[in-house]
């Protein structure tokens, strides 16, 4: 008797419980699902005006067009077209059985991508003498046995490397910074290791963060610097860029362009400076956006535009193919 009491007991919990234990689905109906995509966008989008686009414009045209019968296919067509026009490369819809689709035209379109290539810098410059691997997230060698050349796939925990190509190469007559094609992380690693190419305390950008939902609801500025760090490295340094260099890169971008007599070469960065944050929508389909303004050291957004090089300078594929990189070329000779 005392477990049947005991299962009975157990039931008649969990029924008269069943709100707390076991909510309601959310409401997935395309109408719900598109309320709700706008209104993130509307409380939490930072950069509308830098972006160019009036967020309240894309519900008067888009929203008339969902209703309940609105399909899948159709909601997803719908809200790839609204967001499109932002051209973020922070601002993604994924789907289940859909392409990832970007609202940047640049990573949607592979605009410019195969106008680098890892191996050829491997094989033509470092003549297959390297240190580390694309997958651990830095690459790095002499180039005609006096340029220190580094390749940084994206911006982490691989930071550290920098102290140890210092200490490897003191002889070294300057180095190369290769950011082209890295896509980001956490550039506060950046900060703390590229400290060593400065001698003195430098602003590199402030950071605001939307914090409610009115459209003035912002964190107060908060200015970020580079500080110098270990024993300074003094000697020239050029930096490469392209349109893949985007998010915590294009911080570190931003840092390393505060650096007196840094050569920056190359092809304008993407422009995505913004923090990103992911979001789910009740029938679990996923989506980015960015809730960051952020200003440069000279007081100027480059948000949608990009950090433009001192030398605008764009590689060929039929160069590529013959072993040759323009970009790195012109690198190079500046050092040289």
């Amino acid at each position: 008797m005392r477990t049947i009491f005991s299962v009975l007991a157990i039931s008649i919990l969990f029924s008269s419980c069943e709100k707390v234990f076991f909510p309601p689905e959310p409401d997935n109906e395309p109408v719900v699902i598109f309320n709700q995509f706008w209104n993130d966008f509307n409380e939490y989008y930072a950069i509308f005006e830098e972006r160019g686009v009036d967020w309240d414009s894309m519900y008067q045209v888009y929203a008339p067009q969902v209703d309940e019968g609105t399909t899948d296919d159709e909601l997803f067509e719908l809200l790839t077209a609204m967001i499109q026009p932002l051209d973020d490369g922070h601002v993604n819809l994924i789907a289940p059985s859909r392409k990832q689709f970007s609202s940047n035209h640049i990573y949607r379109d592979s605009v410019g991508f195969s106008l680098w290539d890892l191996d050829v810098i491997k094989q033509s410059y470092l003549g297959g003498s390297f240190e580390g691997v694309d997958s651990i997230g830095y690459v790095y060698g002499l180039i005609n046995g006096e340029i220190i050349y580094v390749y940084f796939t994206y911006i982490s925990d691989n930071m550290p490397v920098i102290d140890d190509i210092i200490a490897q190469y003191p002889n070294a007559k300057g180095m190369i910074i290769d950011l082209r094609h890295s896509y980001g992380g956490d550039f506060t690693w950046a900060f703390q290791y590229f400290g060593r190419f400065t001698d003195q305390s430098r602003l590199v950008f402030q950071s605001a963060t939307k914090n409610g939902p009115g459209k003035e609801d912002y964190e107060d500025w908060y200015p970020w610097y580079l500080e110098p760090s270990g024993d300074y490295f003094s000697k020239p340094l050029v930096l490469l860029t392209d349109r893949y260099t985007i998010s915590a890169s294009e911080r570190t971008v931003m840092a390393l362009k505060v650096i007196p007599g840094i050569i920056h070469i190359g092809d304008t960065t993407n422009g995505a400076h913004s923090t990103m944050i992911g979001r789910e929508l009740p029938n679990s389909w996923y989506y980015s956006l960015s809730p960051q303004k952020i200003l440069f050291a000279d007081g100027k957004s480059y948000e949608g535009i990009g950090m433009i090089p001192d030398i605008v300078l764009f590689n060929t594929v039929s160069n590529l193919e013959n072993g040759i990189d323009d970009q790195l070329d012109r690198a190079i000779d500046v050092l040289q």
